[in-house]
């Protein structure tokens, strides 16, 4: 049976879901986080060397005093004229002298102070000249960065795939709703179909497997939809199995729901239905099993399923009447659960096998016959895979509420590792079996409204030390000192010294002497007299006058911030992910769980809304890694003529006349194709839209088939095979 599209339009962009490469999904990953910040720091503007401030603060402030002192000398030479009237013109002059004097002083000062400023605002103006060159090209420079970058970030993806690894060959997804699981399976079983062929067992009763049904029909992929038990006369499960092998799917399909299932049970159900197959010949079907259990039974059979001499076979020469009584209940049973099962396979005549094979329970309360039926699908999935010798297909298993048997499912997980097929089993809830299944595989999580299931999955996740935030504190001051000291002093010191020193000596005497000079004269003689004296009187006096004035000003201005930010962190053990997440999932949401080497967890969050196709910055390649945003590094540029009014670049408030070199900029990737971004649309199963150009499918050979099975090699009009307008 072929699902038919009842929808208008065609699949139109959908069809870049069989694009190659297995996929979970999407992650998105914002483009401009990745914007390379402008690593140049802004020009700040220069401080002027205190020595100019303080040669002008000094200038002014000694030109101040110098006209206080001149007023003062004015006032004194006021007085002088007032008072030449009476005491003379020599008053008059002393004022003259004195006001010539402050005036000089004065002027002296007022040449200092416009020196000083002078070169204080020289020095201003080159200071703010270079800072408005610099300001200027550095902007020129940050906007032709952010141009480049805002090129570059419009032509990156948002969204890229989720691969699934080559080495994956069991992946279990647990939760979910019905449409949350659709979409995962028409995500993963599209990107899947490029590959290997898919069987999909959908046992939820909601038809999950409708919308890649349809997708891979308008794909011109072979579709083979069989739903059940609505149309099992349809169905191929049974079909192609050989009697051993129907024996033992029909007995474990009857036993599927007895988790306690003995093994004398199934062994005894096991040998009637062997017996009644040997006396059925070659011809064995569920319609003449049934047949043969109602003649065993002692029933009428009306069907003409069975000639005279077989039923006469069945009879008497099957069991005898002792072994008859003791498995008359075994007999019943497996004619009650054969009889509802008459009809299937029966009109599968002419049916080809699909690329793409779904067995579906489809709407309806549940049964027994139900229930055998999906038992029975599995159990027929197990034993094609370990009889034929086909290439092996991917396998999905889309469980419903009443779940399967965990010995079923671990043989069938056993049965595709041997075969090498890659099994996925969708469980609804994360209890009973598929609680003992988890971490056989890759394991994903869908939302799990259910808070044990939560706390469940969070224990498979597991937990993890890191160092969290703790406190916090942050304190901010500012304070501002300022402080004006003026000292004026002056000292006069007058001193007189008044020394006086009187000598006065004298000093007298006389001499007298007598000589003999001999000759011829004996009576000669000489004699002399000296007589003198002295006096001496000295007087001296010395007068000293001192006079001293000072005067000295201080300015202190003070102004200070001051800013603290602590953080404390403290090391704790939680879970990776908290159960609450789980259960706040958005319902496309898919987290698949990865075990990395040394028992860390990376979880990775994946979006399977197939509508996430119809954006423009959709990739079906996984998203391109960037290397760290590296330190900005910076060259002198070959010119540093710039126009004075740059397009979109801010002006400062003065235009510079002149500016410094400015620096290259950094590396950049080369912008890629400029993609407008657009609406996110909700997910709605089966809606098409046709987009004004579809894509072209890949050139891409699929794996080889071998015949029988499901496959007869590739299919002729497989996508790719032979590329046409879908659109």
């Amino acid at each position: 049976m072929t699902v038919e599209s009842t929808e208008a339009g065609q699949p139109g962009r959908y069809l870049r879901l069989f694009d190659s490469g297995q996929r979970f999904g999407w992650t998105y990953r914002d483009p401009d986080s990745l914007r390379r910040p402008f690593g140049e720091p802004e020009p700040q503007r220069e401080q002027v060397a205190v020595g100019y401030e303080n040669r002008a603060e000094a200038a002014r402030l000694d030109h101040a005093d110098r006209r206080r002192s001149a007023l003062k000398i004015g006032g004194v030479a006021a007085a002088c004229f007032v008072l030449s009237y009476f005491v003379g013109a020599v008053l008059v002059i002393v004022g003259v002298v004195a006001v010539l004097i402050g005036l000089a002083r004065v002027a002296l000062a007022s040449r200092r102070l416009s020196s000083a400023g002078a070169d204080l605002s020289t020095h201003q103006g080159a200071l703010e000249e270079r800072f408005q060159s610099s300001w200027q090209m550095w902007h020129h420079r940050r906007y032709d960065h952010d141009s480049r970058q805002e090129q570059w970030v419009r032509g990156l993806d948002a969204w890229g795939a989720l691969p699934v690894g080559p080495d994956t060959r069991r992946l279990d997804v647990f939760g979910g709703s019905q449409r949350g699981r659709e979409g995962f399976l028409t995500v993963f079983g599209t990107s899947t179909l490029q590959e290997r062929p898919l069987i999909v067992v959908d046992l939820t009763q909601a038809l999950i497997c409708r919308e890649l049904s349809v997708l891979a029909e308008a794909a011109d992929v072979p579709v083979d939809v069989q739903l059940l038990p609505s149309r099992m006369a349809e169905s191929s499960i049974i079909g192609g199995l050989a009697p051993h092998d129907l024996v033992h799917a029909l007995v474990e399909a009857f036993h599927g729901d007895d988790p306690e299932a003995g093994r004398a049970a199934r062994a005894v159900d096991t040998r009637i239905l062997t017996q009644l197959c040997d006396a059925l010949g070659e011809h064995v079907s569920l319609a003449r099993l049934s047949a043969g259990l109602r003649v065993l039974m002692g029933e009428a059979d009306d069907t003409k399923c069975l000639s005279r001499e077989e039923r006469n076979r069945i009879a008497d020469d099957l069991l005898n009447d002792k072994n008859k009584d003791q498995v008359r209940d075994s007999l019943f049973r497996l004619m009650s659960f054969v009889h509802p099962l008459e009809q299937l396979g029966t009109a599968r005549e002419g049916r080809g096998p699909g690329y793409l094979t779904c067995f579906a329970i489809d709407f309806g309360a549940g049964s027994a016959s139900t229930e055998l039926l999906a038992d029975l699908a599995v159990q027929s999935v197990m034993r094609r895979l370990s009889s034929f010798q086909e290439s092996a297909p991917c396998v999905v298993v889309a469980l419903g509420e009443q779940g399967l048997q965990r010995r079923h499912l671990e043989r069938l997980a056993q049965v595709c590792e041997r075969r090498g097929s890659q099994l996925v089993l969708m469980h609804p809830h994360l209890r009973d079996a598929a609680e003992q299944m988890i971490g056989g595989g890759t394991v994903a999580f869908l939302r799990l409204g259910n808070h044990q299931e939560a706390n469940a999955a969070a224990d498979f996740i597991g937990r993890g030390h890191s160092f969290v935030l703790h406190s916090l504190t942050d304190t901010e001051g500012r304070t501002v000192n300022t402080s004006v000291a003026k000292t004026i002093g002056s000292s006069v010191s007058r001193g007189s010294t008044y020394s006086e020193s009187v000598t006065r000596g004298s000093n007298w005497g006389s001499s007298s002497s007598t000589s003999y000079q001999g000759g011829d004269n004996p009576f000669s003689s000489s004699s002399s007299t000296n007589s003198g004296g002295s006096y001496s009187e000295t007087t001296g006096t010395s007068t000293s006058v001192t006079y001293s004035t000072n005067e000295s000003t201080t300015q202190t201005t003070g102004d200070s911030d001051s800013t603290s930010l602590a953080t404390g962190r403290q090391r704790v053990y939680e879970y990776v992910l908290e159960p609450t997440q789980l259960q706040a999932l958005a319902e496309f949401s898919l987290l698949v769980v990865e075990r990395q080497n040394g028992g860390s967890v990376l979880v990775h969050s994946v979006d399977c809304n197939p509508n996430l196709v119809l954006l423009d910055r959709v990739s079906m390649a996984p998203l391109p890694q960037f290397d760290p945003v590296p330190a900005a590094q910076f060259q002198a540029p070959q010119s540093a003529a710039l126009p004075q009014h740059h397009p979109g670049v801010p002006q400062p408030p003065y235009v510079p006349t002149a500016g410094p070199t400015a620096p290259p900029q950094p590396y950049v990737p080369a912008p890629q194709q400029i993609c407008p971004t657009a609406p996110h649309q909700a997910y709605a199963p089966g809606v098409r839209s046709a987009p004004p150009q579809q894509p072209h499918w890949p050139s891409q050979n699929p794996p080889q088939q071998t015949g029988g099975g499901w496959t007869q090699g590739p299919p002729p009009n497989w996508p790719g095979q032979q590329p046409g307008n879908h659109g």
